[in-house]
């Protein structure tokens, strides 16, 4: 069985910088919620249920995993009616892989975009009347 790695280190001439998975993870929610299009994070019910009762973080929907060696970061978000889902998907990748690249140091190899459902609009008022 392998132990799940909860941060990062990374050693410099000063010391070791330690950066934990639930910074990567918040810095790759910020970054998906900043694309247009994105309503929010997906993580499912029960997913979200948890981080409400027990985690005080908003990195609901982000995943962080190793393979090969190499991080992957996968984001499960919903999106607005209508959208184009293919654009936003490769925007948040691009958002996200340029965030935490940037303000961690570290490399993506993937980021995964899991498109869990689409926000339906409910009718105006004008349009119930209709």
């Amino acid at each position: 069985m392998t132990k799940e790695i909860t941060h990062r280190d990374r050693t410099t001439d000063l010391g070791m910088v330690r950066i934990n998975n639930e910074a990567i993870m918040t810095i790759a929610a910020v970054a998906a919620m900043e694309v247009g299009g994105v309503y929010r994070l997906g993580g499912g019910i029960g997913k979200t249920l948890y981080e409400t009762l027990f985690k005080k973080t908003c990195s609901k929907g982000v995943r962080i995993k190793m393979k090969d060696s190499e991080i992957v970061i996968a984001v499960s978000v919903i999106v607005e009616y209508g959208s184009d889902i293919p654009k936003i998907a490769d925007q948040v990748q691009d958002s996200v892989k340029r965030a935490v690249e940037r303000m961690t140091g570290l490399i993506l190899s993937e980021v995964d975009v899991i498109v869990e459902g689409v926000r339906a609009n409910p009718p105006s008022e004008k349009e119930r009347k209709i």
